[in-house]
């Protein structure tokens, strides 16, 4: 059995806490953008095996760039390296 929801009475403020209501919309837009994201993701991932398969490569590496096409599986890492910084501050 449905409970019936109780009216506001007139002399009441609104129930809605604006920082909740905020907090709650802004992570819905950022999980949606998340989504998103990971759709192009794999997308992009795909392609990078069809190209790979292609080509026929295991692997790959080029300027800190490496994929490997994972063993038994319709699957790639993608490994990028980002270069160290080396130079030695002077005064």
């Amino acid at each position: 059995m449905a409970r019936a929801r109780q009216e506001d009475l007139p002399e009441m403020t609104d129930r809605k806490i604006t920082a909740l209501h905020t907090a709650a919309a802004d992570y819905a837009d950022i999980r949606d953008q998340r989504q998103e994201l990971t759709t192009k993701e794999v997308d992009l991932k795909k392609k990078v095996l069809q190209i790979m398969k292609k080509n026929d490569l295991e692997t790959y590496s080029y300027d800190g760039l490496v994929i490997t096409v994972v063993p038994g599986e319709e699957d790639v890492k993608v490994r990028l390296k980002k270069p160290h910084a080396t130079g030695d501050a002077t005064d």
